[in-house]
């Protein structure tokens, strides 16, 4: 498996500072990196994005830029080396890249949507170049440093994406927008493809582990050391400590930086690269895999106000037989697969007998009983269980 390690977020290049995190706690907040020249699409500003107030202890604010205010004690942001702009400019944009649904520290806002999509431009090549496609997987990393001592920092995991397509025109995008919620996604415009020879978007599969109920791509709610890549959390946070099959196998690092360590592992110098790709050796995927079973609680499910209190485990099987009996005979639900339902579900929209708003037109019970026989009931409860599955992932 090819395993990218992604940075992506402020940092003294590009915002002039680290994304604040609570070291005690674990809790942070991720800063979307700043672009004065809006060179791809959607116009996203920071006072646009509505943060849970008060979610970090000593930081105030309502809005990204007002929590930004608050942890530096001034509007400057640093674009890049000698250029800086207020974070309430109107010209200045937050490139919100990656997009992994809802994070724990954001307010939802209808004007900004977040759906769920990687995009990649100048990266591109070197992604295409170590063949990192469909079943690769990016764990996205970020500097954060502690809000109350501010020696300590390092670079953290915080979120991560398994590839089930990329995105290669803009006419595929327009097929995906409604469905990944991209519509606000900084790379999805006509004129960021006609701009970029290469300007790609990476949407996740449905499942990470499907046996651990870990989905495609999100973010952890906390940080902890099992996420932390840097060895040392008070000195040269670019330096690594990792499991000793990444010795000698990561792009973008300093080669010759790479030493043992007496515990096993191995260290090297990151510098200043963005995508550090890897071929994940047996003993590497049993780590990868060991990661999420080790933060298993620790995975981010973003609820709506409508869900909460309702058991998120639920077993789909269990939630039929709980909900639904057939009329004739009180006979419960003979056991089918979710593929099964959908599968069902698409035929009956191919036939026209089930509309886009996922209701059954009662006009047309008497085509469905002579075609599907008992199958009405059987699509009420897709009906109803993807509703419920819709608010509580």
């Amino acid at each position: 498996m090819k395993l990218v390690l992604s940075r992506k977020g402020f940092d003294s290049g590009s915002g002039g500072c680290l994304s604040p995190y609570n070291h005690e706690t674990g809790q942070y907040i991720w800063f979307p990196i700043p672009e004065k020249v809006n060179s791809y699409s959607n116009q996203i500003r920071y006072p646009n994005i509505l943060v849970k107030n008060e979610y970090l202890s000593g930081l105030n604010g309502s809005t990204l830029s007002e929590v930004y205010k608050s942890l530096k004690g001034t509007d400057r942001v640093k674009l890049r080396k000698n250029e800086f702009a207020s974070i309430d400019d109107n010209e200045l944009f937050a490139h919100f890249d990656p997009m992994l649904g809802i994070p724990p520290w954001i307010e939802e806002n209808e004007k900004f949507k977040i759906g769920k999509g990687f995009g990649q431009f100048n990266a591109a090549p070197h992604l295409e170049k170590h063949n990192v496609n469909e079943g690769s997987v990016f764990l996205f990393f970020g500097g954060f440093q502690s809000t109350s001592h501010r020696k300590i920092s390092g670079h953290y995991i915080y979120g991560w994406l398994k590839i089930k397509k990329r995105i290669e025109t803009y006419k595929e995008c327009k097929e995906i927008i409604e469905q990944y919620n991209l519509d606000h996604h900084p790379h999805i415009s006509e004129a960021a493809f006609n701009r970029n020879q290469k300007n790609y978007i990476f949407l996740p599969d449905k499942w990470l582990f499907e046996d651990l109920k870990i989905p495609g791509c999100g973010y952890f709610t906390t940080l902890n050391d099992s996420l932390l890549l840097s060895s040392n959390k008070e000195s040269n946070k670019a330096t690594w400590k990792l499991p000793i099959f990444f010795y000698q196998n990561l792009t973008q690092v300093h080669q010759k930086t790479w030493q043992h360590t007496q515990d096993g592992f191995c260290t090297v110098k990151t510098g200043i690269g963005q995508e550090f790709v890897t071929q994940l050796s047996a003993k590497g995927e049993e780590w990868f895999r060991e990661l999420f079973v080790k933060n298993q609680n620790n995975i981010h499910r973003h609820e709506t106000p409508a869900a909460k209190g309702r058991s998120k485990e639920l077993d789909f099987q269990e939630y039929l037989m709980q909900k639904h009996t057939l009329k004739k005979g009180e006979r419960k639900l003979q056991p089918i697969s979710v593929e099964q339902y959908i599968k069902r579900l698409e035929s009956m929209r191919r036939h026209g007998i089930y509309n886009e708003e996922n209701l059954i037109d009662d006009t047309l019970v008497g085509k469905i009983q002579e075609q599907y026989k008992e199958w009405k009931t059987y699509l009420k409860t897709v009906e109803h269980y993807l509703n419920y599955k819709t608010i509580i992932q």
